[in-house]
């Protein structure tokens, strides 16, 4: 049941909160698929400090889908795919665009199975996104690639699961480096279902020039981005070991170059 749960957490979607990773992995042979989608509206954003309001009517939706695969009984592959329409209205302006995200490739291994699970992965994020600086919604994700490895351990007892992880991302065409940091504590609140509250941190740890100079840049999708985000998410699963569904929200502080608006997110997932 424990493991049923932190599969979701796997899954959370969004441009800003794909990092979360727990210390479990699949079975060799075992895999899992889920279908997810985010919305983010918001006409204010924290940019360079400063708080910008009246700015257009933006509104930002992912479609998702997530997968991963056991290759060994240590050794898990994840697969990623963003599909994103973004849209703007202001003053009788409105424009759109639609395309691939950033599409990620993962790998993660387990390195201890023991009361406290341990493992280290790794998180490529391609420059695969679509792009047109003409438009104020100018892009469909980030303007680079990332290279993330990342550290996860964590345990559980009885009803109750806990994991927290940390990375580095390395990022090229001169954008800003980060670190990241996720805590995640889940409650097995019904037979079938889990509540979980969660922490997710990003900040920049070098400030590189494509802030200044990358036209391929609209609000949603700054170099530089720093939040302090938390959230709730419910999972229900309708058939054990099979098929479910989960729904989460998360608002922020601590925000800068980032827009000011909480995410809702909702999937649905099946194991084979």
């Amino acid at each position: 049941m424990k493991k049923t749960a932190i599969l979701i957490l796997l899954c959370v979607f969004g441009f800003h909160f794909i990092f979360a990773q727990s210390p479990w992995t699949r079975e060799k042979g075992k895999a899992y698929l889920q279908l997810g989608i985010t919305t983010l509206s918001y006409d204010a954003v924290q940019f360079d400090g400063n708080k910008l309001e009246n700015i257009g009517d933006y509104s930002d939706i992912t479609v998702q889908i997530y997968s991963e695969f056991g290759i060994t009984n240590k050794l898990e592959a994840q697969f990623i795919l963003p599909y994103k329409t973004a849209n703007y209205d202001n003053a009788g302006i409105s424009q759109s665009l639609s395309g691939i995200g950033n599409v990620s490739l993962g790998l993660k291994y387990k390195l201890s199975d023991a009361n406290w699970k341990i493992s280290s992965g790794v998180l490529f994020s391609a420059n695969s996104i679509k792009k047109d600086e003409n438009l104020f919604v100018s892009s469909t994700g980030i303007n680079a690639n990332t290279f993330l490895p990342y550290f996860s351990i964590g345990s559980s007892h009885n009803k109750w699961y806990y994991f927290g992880t940390i990375g580095y991302g390395y990022m090229d065409n001169d954008y800003s480096d980060y670190l990241k940091a996720s805590i995640e504590l889940g409650y097995n609140i019904i037979p079938k279902g889990h509540l979980m509250l969660v922490l997710d941190t990003r900040n920049p740890i070098a400030k590189e020039t494509a802030y200044e100079k990358d036209a391929i840049q609209w609000f949603s999708h700054l170099d530089r981005q720093t939040y302090n985000a938390m959230g709730v998410k419910a999972n229900y699963e309708f058939v054990e070991g099979k098929f479910g569904a989960n729904l989460s929200a998360f608002g922020a502080f601590g925000i800068d170059n980032a827009p000011l608006a909480p995410t809702i997110n909702i999937g649905v997932y099946t194991k084979l």
